[in-house]
């Protein structure tokens, strides 16, 4: 039986500012759509954490005493935490914002911001969360699965990756076809796959998330 992944906190949106009147109107927003979230007031505790059970969205001010929400952004990508991140600020400097989103933020709202504009772009950051949350959990399964295969098998299933027919892969690991194929049989049953186009799929994922 495939090992199971440790199971991630439910999605939530965790909310970063010093300012209790900015956090305040944050928290009204998330609850006007009944979102899960928690309140943070610096960078530090939200860092506390396990940061690799987490899934959802982080709203952060720029500007904070201690850790600011761009050192926040570097320490996350240093732990490979692919949490999407939406900035606000009162002081929307360019090269601010340019670092901001050169590190792969979702967006950056200068105070006072729409909040309807601000809530689209939370929900955004969920989905896309949400789609990362998924694949990873796939890519995962993926390669448990793969790794219940025989060197024999990885073989085969090498063949069949690179196009080649059944007799090809027979000739070239100097078995019967026959055996061949059986072994593609086995391939598929363990991989899961039900045809060899999500055979050469599985393949691909796989070979994408090891390099």
């Amino acid at each position: 039986m495939l090992r199971q992944a440790a199971e991630k906190i439910p999605p939530r949106v965790y909310l970063i500012d010093d300012d209790p009147v900015i956090s305040f109107l944050l928290v009204d927003l998330v609850e006007s759509v009944d979102l899960p979230y928690t309140v943070f007031n610096d960078a530090a505790a939200f860092l506390e954490q396990d940061l690799s059970a987490l899934s959802g969205c982080i709203v952060t001010d720029v500007r904070m005493p201690g850790m600011s929400g761009l050192e926040l952004q570097d320490e996350l990508r240093l732990t490979e935490s692919d949490l999407p991140i939406i900035f606000i600020s009162s002081f929307p400097e360019v090269p601010s914002v340019v670092r901001a989103m050169r590190g792969g933020a979702l967006d950056f709202f200068q105070k006072p911001f729409s909040t309807q504009q601000l809530l689209d772009r939370i929900q955004d950051g969920l989905r896309i969360n949400k789609a990362r949350v998924e694949m990873q959990a796939r890519s995962r399964a993926i390669g448990e699965r793969m790794a219940l295969l025989t060197p024999r098998e990885k073989e085969v299933l090498q063949g069949v990756f690179e196009g080649k027919l059944t007799k090809v892969i027979a000739s070239d690991l100097g078995i019967s076809k026959r055996t061949a194929e059986t072994y593609r049989h086995l391939i598929m049953q363990k991989l899961q796959a039900g045809s060899v186009v999500d055979l050469v799929r599985m393949s691909m994922e796989f070979m994408s998330e090891k390099s």
